[in-house]
């Protein structure tokens, strides 16, 4: 199969991408023009910042809920922002979400194009979830949602960006109070690593990991980084040839415990 060729097809791909980050605007565009992706979208995140959370702090509905830091407020409100601009002005049928931050060094080891991986996506699906992190371990099969699952790269679908825009977008503000009783992501839907999975009906399958390249090796995201991107490595290099198509879309099989990577065991 051509690495060319595998995402023929696939909806427009959105990204995130700070004004001030051109490294990362490149590495993008350089990998989504190799990939033969026609349609693609850089959208900026410096709209919204600490500098100046003074002129759109009044577009934050519940202020004194909202016990996140003010950058996560100023991503979440970017991104259900364009969520909302896609809805209202396209007609397309689902779109793709991503943070700028991807490594695409996997997709030689895929034995699937973007047809086939569509036809696996079960019928009620909201969200594909292709890039996150768990700091626990990752099932590299097709499953449900996990708790710990955050959001680098998410296929959606109209009906479900709608709900998300129902959810968290108000008279043109936006609300990121609303209780989730998920202790990872602080018991409130303000952030994207919540809000963008979490809301729906969501399948993942492991495929994007974030590049260990653009992330400061004294921070501790760092680590999560490295140890969930190792781990991806790992499976599609290796792994994969133990098992079929069968095994990696679907889940609740026997064998799925023995296709789980622990990424904290990668760390040691």
């Amino acid at each position: 199969m051509n690495l060319y060729d595998k995402f023929a097809g696939v909806p427009t791909f959105y990204y995130f991408n700070s004004d001030t980050n051109t490294p990362l605007k490149k590495h993008m565009e350089r990998n989504l023009i190799n990939l033969k992706v026609k349609n693609y979208k850089r959208i900026s995140t410096s709209k919204y910042t600490n500098a100046n959370v003074s002129e759109w702090k009044d577009l934050l509905l519940n202020r004194s809920k909202y016990k996140l830091p003010i950058a996560t407020a100023a991503y979440s409100i970017t991104i259900l922002e364009s969520l909302k601009d896609w809805y209202d002005n396209t007609e397309e049928e689902s779109l793709i979400i991503s943070r700028d931050t991807i490594d695409f060094g996997l997709v030689q080891y895929f034995h699937f194009d973007w047809e086939f991986l569509m036809n696996k996506l079960p019928y009620d699906w909201d969200c594909f979830m292709m890039g996150f992190e768990n700091i626990n371990y990752i099932p590299f099969y097709l499953h449900q949602i996990m708790p710990a699952h955050t959001f680098n790269t998410a296929l959606l679908n109209r009906r479900y960006v709608r709900k998300l825009i129902k959810l968290h977008c108000v008279d043109g503000k936006y609300d990121l109070s609303n209780f989730s009783a998920n202790k990872s992501f602080g018991l409130h839907s303000g952030t994207p690593d919540y809000f963008i999975g979490h809301c729906g009906k969501t399948y993942c399958l492991p495929m994007f990991p974030s590049h260990t390249d653009f992330f400061a090796k004294t921070s501790k995201k760092y680590q999560l980084v490295k140890g969930c991107r190792l781990a991806h490595y790992d499976w599609w290099r290796n792994d994969k040839k133990r098992h079929g198509m069968e095994d990696i879309f679907t889940y609740g099989k026997p064998n799925d415990k023995g296709m789980i990577k622990r990424v904290w065991s990668y760390l040691k």
